[in-house]
């Protein structure tokens, strides 16, 4: 999940990155870190302890990350963890990825569907979206069975809904109100 201190660090390291024109090896260094961090609920765990002191928690991550990331990402989060912002990891990562997006003029779609969708109709979304935003896109697909059938697209706070489950929604929402209406009237 996105949110205003995740930007405002992302943007940060995203700057900094950008100067040494390690945009690239920087989003790598961030998802190296997250996938860690997910591997070892432990490591988060200490490393989110409100109870662990500041120094202990950079040690650890000393001992955890010298040698995988770069010293600009160890003291990136040196500084989180000096400024209590540990559990905005997430929110930092996603932040820096919209951040290279845009740099790079690409727009993330997620794609919702019932079912799995074939490489054919996987290429007409893509060209349709790319037709839609007038940027490169990213896909990302999810399975949502409750959906019945059609696609759901999300792009940024957008959202185009073409599902079957939307549609009966829309047509039961009609039928109410018409149903209202004719016993109002």
């Amino acid at each position: 999940m996105v949110n205003a201190i995740g930007v405002r660090y992302a943007q940060a390291l995203f700057d900094m990155a950008k100067a040494k024109n390690q945009l690239d090896a920087q989003l790598a260094d961030l998802v190296k870190v997250q996938l860690i961090f997910r591997e070892h609920e432990q490591l988060t765990r200490a490393l989110q302890a409100p109870t662990i002191p500041s120094p202990v928690k950079k040690s650890i991550l000393q001992k955890v990350l010298s040698g995988r990331v770069t010293d600009t990402t160890l003291h990136f989060f040196y500084v989180l963890v000096d400024k209590g912002r540990e559990v905005y990891v997430d929110s930092v990562v996603e932040s820096y990825r919209e951040l290279l997006r845009q740099s790079r003029d690409e727009v993330k779609v997620i794609v919702q569907s019932a079912d799995k969708l074939d490489e054919n109709l996987i290429k007409q979304v893509e060209a349709s979206m790319k037709s839609y935003t007038g940027k490169k896109v990213e896909l990302e697909f999810e399975v949502v069975p409750e959906l019945l059938g059609g696609l759901l697209f999300r792009i940024g706070d957008r959202i185009i809904d073409g599902s079957i489950r939307h549609q009966l929604n829309q047509i039961h929402e009609r039928l109410s109100k018409a149903g209202a209406a004719a016993v109002g009237g």
